[in-house]
């Protein structure tokens, strides 16, 4: 069932609030942007010497340590800048429900790997699966939950990875990737090829 432009900014709202995520839009389609499904394996081809924060899920304070990682790395590594200002996925409501971007800005009060991870950002509380972009289209932060430890990774340079970029031109190409999502794919590896 497709929602309406009113009724799915509001779903957003609500879903990202409990995160200290403040909704302001979502981003338009035709930006060449790198689709969410794609970015959240960009961390896949990175070396083991790239940015990251995992905190053991032992650890009896692994969602704060967790946070403090998640915003340090994000902070750092250019995710946003003072205004606190990027991108997440967020799945949309239409006939294929797919995932595309929205505009965010970090609240005050925040909790991305608890509570934000059991409404919209991952599986369960303490359990982040996200994909998180800089406005610029360049920096890449994925949540990640594995067997013993959750945390964060930071993928920069991504555009230059062979390996996503054999994978983003095979996922353009495969009919079995939802239309929308073959034509941002294909937006996006040609803005960088001009």
């Amino acid at each position: 069932m497709m929602l309406s432009r009113k009724a799915e900014s509001m779903d957003y709202v609500e879903r990202l609030a409990s995160s200290g995520l403040v909704f302001l839009r979502l981003v338009s389609s035709e930006r060449p942007l790198i689709p969410p499904t794609l970015a959240t394996l960009a961390s896949g081809y990175l070396p083991e010497e790239w940015p990251r924060s995992i905190v053991d899920s032992g650890d009896p304070d692994f969602v704060g340590k967790a946070n403090k990682g998640w915003f340090d790395l994000s902070r750092e590594g250019g995710l946003f800048g003072d205004d606190r200002e990027f991108l997440v996925a967020v799945e949309i409501h239409d006939s294929e429900d797919s995932w595309w971007w929205a505009h965010v800005r970090l609240a005050e009060v925040w909790d991305i790997v608890g509570a934000g991870s059991a409404a919209a950002l991952g599986n369960d509380f303490g359990a982040p699966e996200f994909a998180m972009l800089s406005l610029t289209g360049d920096v890449i932060v994925c949540g990640v939950t594995g067997e013993s430890s959750i945390g964060t990774v930071l993928v920069n340079g991504f555009r230059d990875l062979a390996g996503l970029r054999e994978l983003a031109d095979w996922q353009a190409g495969w009919l079995g990737t939802p239309e929308q999502e073959r034509i941002a794919t294909r937006r996006w590896l040609e803005c960088g090829d001009s």
